[in-house]
């Protein structure tokens, strides 16, 4: 089994150095490191060819520069499509590895033929590299190595994998996204369409070991949180539904789901976030709370508890 490692940068500089490092020092070396700058204003550009060069790494890692801007998830979309590899790991510029997850997410495939996709466990670290506690947060790892197939209505509840924890089949993944006309120019974030993708063939496993740390920071790219002050925010809470519910739109648009139980699990999912943001919009504790129980399989306690809190927030509705 072959195995590529792919990574879009974008003004990564701060962290990006830390995360090479433990691809660099995994177990089971990559066959393939695939980089793609979109067009940086930092140094992070200059900072993975340094990293390349440093090391000798020239006849397996590879670092290309877009000529014009792409943007996100354009770029990944871009880059997974330059891997050749049988298994693709996705990458993020400012997360960290620990040695042992090629290796062992591998033997995961292995011994799992059906899997299109299989994912691990993470922690959460802060800008400097320590261990941060959330609201929301990820799931907890036991460490038993046990796998767990994913639903697609899990996804659509709870969708908590970053592409770093994702290592899926090149053949499928690109087979699926020919034929449905998935490119550069989808509006659905990379990772998550694969995690859609695959729990839809019911081909995707969780690993239960934490084999990575996401960082979180200023920066992120999908807007992460994990401080209360911000969490707390009624105003960025219904900004961050507004564009959920548009990656849902984009679902449905592109059509990118074709079984008639994934269908349905989008739309419910797309009327419980309506009526999620117009429960919260109205400030009414009731009408989170009604809407919550009829709801109860499709919203998880913490957002009920948090959308609550959020009714006592000031500023207008909208």
């Amino acid at each position: 089994m072959t195995t590529s490692v792919c990574m879009g940068i974008y003004n990564g500089a701060a962290y990006l150095e830390a995360q090479l490092e433990s691809i660099r020092g995994q177990t089971k070396r990559p066959d393939q490191v695939v980089l793609c700058d979109d067009g940086s204003a930092d140094a992070g550009a200059e900072i993975a060819e340094a990293f390349i060069d440093r090391y000798g790494l020239q006849g397996t890692w590879k670092l290309y520069r877009n000529r014009e801007r792409k943007g996100y998830p354009g770029n990944f979309y871009h880059v997974m499509g330059l891997c050749d590899m049988d298994v693709v790991f996705l990458a993020d510029q400012d997360d960290v590895w620990t040695d042992k997850k090629l290796e062992t997410m591998c033997k995961t495939m292995e011994a799992h033929p059906e899997a299109k996709c299989v994912c691990c466990k993470f922690g959460l670290i802060d800008s400097e590299g320590k261990d941060i506690h959330s609201l929301m947060q990820p799931a907890v790892s036991h460490g038993t190595g046990e796998v767990r197939n994913v639903s697609i209505a899990d996804v659509f509840y709870k969708c908590e994998w970053p592409g770093m924890v994702l290592a899926y089949r090149r053949a499928w993944f690109q087979g699926v996204a020919r034929d449905r006309k998935l490119g550069e120019n989808s509006r659905i974030p990379h990772d998550f369409l694969v995690c859609a993708l695959a729990a839809e063939a019911h081909g995707f496993l969780q690993l239960d070991n934490e084999l990575a740390y996401h960082r979180r920071h200023d920066s992120n790219a999908g807007g992460e949180e994990h401080r209360l002050s911000r969490l707390l925010n009624r105003e960025r809470k219904l900004g961050e539904i507004k564009n959920y519910n548009r990656l849902l739109d984009a679902f449905r648009e592109e059509q990118a789901l074709a079984s008639e139980e994934a269908a349905g699990v989008l739309e419910e999912k797309r009327t419980v976030m309506g009526e999620r943001y117009e429960a919260l919009r109205s400030r009414r504790i009731t009408k989170v709370a009604a809407n919550a129980w009829r709801r109860r399989g499709m919203v998880r306690p913490a957002t009920v508890v948090c959308d609550m809190i959020l009714c006592f927030g000031k500023g207008p509705g909208a």
